[in-house]
């Protein structure tokens, strides 16, 4: 926190009492360091587990039926490149969007605004229409955070990767290949039920 002394009587260095960056602004910095960590682990979430499935078409089988991400199995190559170079871009884009608020808005600012949209998806939207995105810009992120933490936490626990774990079969495998889902889907084709 920045901390701004007044001198006390006499000129004196000591402080009488301080002023503080008011709580909207604080509360504001911790809403943007949400934002930020949060569209980090919506790009974790997505490339963890692809990761360990490309593994399986790449690798040889016996190599990567038994790493882990979390414990420096063997991977493709290219896949932590892609993931550091994603990091290094988005460093850029926080260093990069940080100097243009310090010289445009200074205090005045949204969280999460970058200050560049190449989609230009909130281009011309009306105010609630872009609150709504970025509301559920948050709730993903909140999301993924737990998703990282639950794929940390399965694999530093069963040392087996999360592609792997029976209870994540249905986000990881085709739905078709379920029996289940199967089954389901041949009685409403007009298949033999039962």
């Amino acid at each position: 926190m920045e901390v701004e002394e007044k001198r006390g009587e006499g000129g004196e260095g000591n402080s009488d009492r301080s002023i503080e960056r008011p709580q909207g602004l604080i509360l504001r910095d911790y809403a943007e360091a949400e934002i930020r960590h949060g569209r980090v682990a919506m790009l974790a979430a997505v490339i963890w587990p692809l990761e360990e499935i490309l593994d399986r078409f790449f690798l040889d089988p016996s190599v990567t039926s038994s790493t882990t991400i979390l414990y420096g199995g063997t991977t493709l190559p290219y896949l932590p490149l892609l993931m550091t170079f994603c990091l290094l871009n988005l460093g850029y884009l926080d260093i990069y969007s940080q100097a243009v608020k310090d010289m445009d808005a200074g205090e005045a600012f949204v969280p999460g605004d970058c200050f560049w949209d190449p989609l230009s998806i909130l281009v011309g939207a009306p105010h609630d229409a872009a609150f709504e995105a970025r509301k559920k810009e948050v709730t993903n992120g909140r999301a993924a955070m737990v998703a990282v933490f639950a794929f940390s936490l399965q694999e530093g626990i069963t040392h087996i990767p999360i592609v792997d774990l029976p209870w994540n079969t249905p986000l990881f495998v085709p739905a078709f290949e379920i029996p289940a889902v199967r089954e389901v889907l041949d009685c409403a084709g007009g298949g033999i039920c039962g």
